[in-house]
């Protein structure tokens, strides 16, 4: 008779986890986060400036283009490909507004097209990488052989 109750209060005792066994986990899967999620955003951040790549290529393809036919280039972006929303010039996917101006020899002979980190979008935290611009002559920056932005 000993025998069967000491078996039925140890059966009892083993069902389930002990609350500091579930505050342990917890914790583990907490610093676990702590260090995956930041490195996780960084690497979303980072596929996301393709976007601006792609919109540069393409509004500095289109200049081109636009040169080539009328011998200047021109800041009117609503003519070189790029998705223009109220009056403002985005890149496919919205993370960075487009803008075009004059490079250092005029609008005639130059220019320099500018991708901005959009306000609101994970792009405006992306250290380092908020400004992109390629000019007429193929010149990037940040410089990419000393940023990781391109």
């Amino acid at each position: 008779m000993i025998l069967a109750s000491n078996r039925f209060s140890n059966a009892r005792r083993s069902k389930g986890f002990s609350l500091i066994e579930l505050v342990v986990a917890v914790a583990i899967v907490a610093m676990l986060s702590m260090i995956a999620v930041p490195s996780f955003m960084q690497n979303v951040r980072k596929s996301k400036r393709t976007d601006a790549q792609t919109a540069l290529t393409t509004a500095g393809t289109n200049l081109e283009r636009f040169f080539g036919t009328n011998g200047t280039y021109t800041t009117d972006t609503t003519q070189l490909g790029l998705l223009i929303d109220d009056s403002v010039a985005y890149s496919d996917d919205r993370n960075y507004v487009m803008t075009v101006a004059a490079g250092g020899t005029g609008i005639g002979s130059s220019y320099v097209v500018t991708a901005t980190a959009a306000t609101g979008t994970s792009q405006a935290e992306d250290t380092g990488c908020t400004v992109l611009t390629v000019s007429s002559l193929g010149q990037r920056t940040p410089n990419p052989t000393t940023s990781k932005c391109w």
